[in-house]
């Protein structure tokens, strides 16, 4: 009797030993990993495109796909609308922010990597509209972000990871690369014609 008493003790303070352990360093531990994940998912210099490739898709008129596609993008933590405009291929995401709330920098390094993202997952996605709260307007068309990494038909070969991430993610790593491609691909557009009036 006295012997199993003793393994009763013995499992017990292993059992806690083994909870501290666990709640003390495991899980903080995990935490802190799931926070630096959503971190780096949000900006797109250190974006994982993987779990994008999931929502590539012939057509941009499935709407969840679509907004499933932006919600593994960097502006992930900013709520969004969207309203897509199937008889002219157009899509347009609505942020619940203003544009002057972001760096400039950052907004068109954002920009660049969600606007390529979304042609090259979507392929018959012709123009796409980011507006924001502050009645600011940028429209990238298919036909501009062809050219600029290549030719027409060239977004397809960004589906590799590999050649994604030397293509598009190392390059926003370069000020200029980022500059030029604000001032060639995206353009501001008055915020009346974005919404049809």
């Amino acid at each position: 009797m006295r012997r199993t008493g003793v393994w009763i003790v013995v499992l017990l303070v292993v059992g806690m030993i083994g909870l501290a352990v666990m709640e003390g360093y495991v899980k903080p531990k995990l935490d802190r990993q799931a926070k630096q994940y959503e971190m780096d998912q949000n900006d797109p210099l250190t974006h994982h495109i993987e779990p994008t490739l999931a929502y590539a898709s012939p057509y941009m008129g499935d709407a969840g796909n679509l907004i499933n596609l932006n919600a593994s993008l960097p502006f992930r933590n900013i709520g969004r609308t969207f309203q897509l405009y199937p008889e002219v291929l157009t899509a347009e995401i609505r942020y619940q922010t203003a544009a002057g709330d972001t760096d400039r920098h950052k907004l068109k390094e954002i920009l660049l990597y969600n606007a390529t993202a979304n042609f090259v997952m979507i392929d018959n996605l012709e123009k796409l509209k980011f507006v924001f709260e502050d009645e600011t307007v940028f429209v990238a068309d298919r036909e501009l972000v062809e050219s600029w990494y290549g030719e027409e038909g060239s977004l397809s070969v960004l589906r590799d990871v590999e050649v994604w991430e030397e293509q598009v993610r190392d390059r926003l790593r370069d000020a200029d690369y980022v500059r030029n491609f604000a001032e060639r691909v995206l353009h501001l557009e008055e915020f009346q014609a974005a919404n049809g009036q």
